[in-house]
């Protein structure tokens, strides 16, 4: 039996992405590749829609190389986060339409925007569940001022290494999973969708040229704006 070339192609894709949102066993312990997110916004303060404010993240690692980046689906408008230890790099990077500024930070930093939850505490659970197939653990993250908690769900089968440096949830060690951050009034909550195991070019992990440099100060009140328009 003679199959099109272009359904063959189609099939062998299909299979691929399959096996990638199921966690086959193949993806387990990988050491590099992409996890894409649903973002949903729990609390918005911007006047306009959450349909136009950033709304996919994705996560590439390769070790502990780290890259991070939340985008609006129109428009040159997100943040981009870059982590490579070895080059000395812990760079927050935002776009607004035609302005591109970047804060050098570094390993002891929490990168701007996380201001409202600096002081957060994480406490295991011992719940678990499946997410993209990972095995995962739930954690009780407890807010600052001790008034509220909420919960995240991470994973320890995917081997990128302190993958969650520059964030507040520094001490988690494992990939999250289903998660949320809270960025001035605004709280977004992030569940994986899709894994995959695939190679990153190194350009992914190096510093962006043509950035305006500012403070932390500065970058984290513009992320703000961008947050609540």
């Amino acid at each position: 039996m003679k199959y099109n070339p272009l359904f063959l192609i189609t099939v062998i894709l299909s299979s691929l992405l399959l096996a990638s949102c199921k966690g086959d066993n193949k993806y387990r312990n990988m050491r590099e590749g992409e996890i894409y997110y649903n973002v949903r916004y729990v609390k918005n303060p911007s006047s306009i829609s959450s349909d136009l404010l950033p709304k996919e993240l994705v996560i590439a690692f390769r070790n502990d190389l780290i890259s991070t980046r939340l985008k609006a689906p129109v428009g040159n408008i997100g943040v981009t986060t870059v982590v490579n230890p070895k080059e000395n790099i812990y760079d927050t990077y935002l776009n607004i339409l035609s302005f591109k500024y970047y804060f050098p930070g570094n390993y002891r930093d929490m990168q701007p925007g996380f201001g409202s939850m600096e002081g957060i505490t994480v406490h295991d659970t011992g719940r678990k569940t499946v997410i993209c197939g990972f095995n995962c653990r739930q954690a009780r993250v407890d807010m600052p001022d001790k008034k509220a908690s909420r919960y995240i769900w991470y994973t320890t089968e995917i081997k990128a290494e302190n993958p969650n440096r520059m964030t507040p949830y520094r001490e988690v060690d494992g990939v999250l999973m289903d998660f949320f951050y809270i960025i001035g009034d605004a709280e977004l909550q992030f569940t994986a969708d899709e894994v995959l195991a695939k190679q990153i070019h190194d350009r992914e992990f190096q510093r962006k040229n043509n950035y305006r440099k500012v403070s932390a100060k500065y970058l984290d009140t513009l992320i703000m704006k961008m947050i609540s328009f």
